[in-house]
């Protein structure tokens, strides 16, 4: 009975000396913020179109790179069939200059919902952004009824790479059982940064 007594003891020793090694994952935090139209659950949404992203400082490569993100996170998150919409059609919205005078052609939101057969379209503009450390990332994502045209669901999101909240964040998504450290990419990888800012937004919608 003592051997079996003191084997539990050693066996709970080495079990809390290896909690106490392993790496403390923060909880996730909520850094997105959104906006729900009131009428949002009437809308019968099964197929979105994803552009690529909007911004002045982005290259052609950074516009898909951020597109690819959030095709993943969203897709990931919602039952929703994403289709991928090429920087033609991009170019078909910045006419309308849309994140600035805060509504969308419906002329070329129906235009391009009939072509790809939308229910509703998500548009996604890059306010602010630093792509060396310490990253900053400002984005902005609306999704517009195929059927009206409108804005029926909106979200952006503020990423600082010296807010700790933020750091939490990276590293409660990223760190792996396999590599406790790999999170820290994600402060230098404007790539990471950006998924990272695309799961925040994908979980309110």
């Amino acid at each position: 009975m003592r051997a079996r007594h003191l084997s539990s003891i050693v066996l709970g020793s080495v079990l809390l000396a290896s909690a106490c090694l392993a790496p403390r994952v923060p909880a996730m935090p909520r850094l997105a913020t959104a906006q729900v139209s009131n009428d949002f659950g009437t809308y019968e949404i099964r197929r979105v179109g994803l552009l690529p992203f909007h911004g002045k400082q982005l290259s052609g490569a950074q516009r898909a790179k951020f597109q690819d993100a959030f095709l993943s996170e969203v897709a990931r998150s919602t039952p929703y069939e994403l289709v991928l919409l090429d920087p033609f059609d991009l170019e078909m919205i910045d006419e309308t200059d849309a994140h600035h005078v805060g509504w969308y052609k419906p002329a070329t939101v129906i235009e391009l919902s009939k072509r790809y057969s939308l229910d509703a379209m998500l548009f996604g503009t890059v306010t602010d952004e630093r792509f060396y450390p310490p990253q900053l990332l400002s984005l902005a994502v609306d999704m517009v009824s195929a059927e009206t045209g409108l804005v029926i669901w909106s979200s952006s999101i503020h990423l600082d790479a010296n807010d700790p909240r933020v750091v939490d964040g990276l590293q409660a998504y990223y760190t792996t059982g396999d590599d406790p450290e790999a999170w820290r990419l994600a402060l230098i990888s404007p790539e990471r940064f950006a998924r990272f800012a695309a799961y925040q937004v994908a979980l309110l919608l």
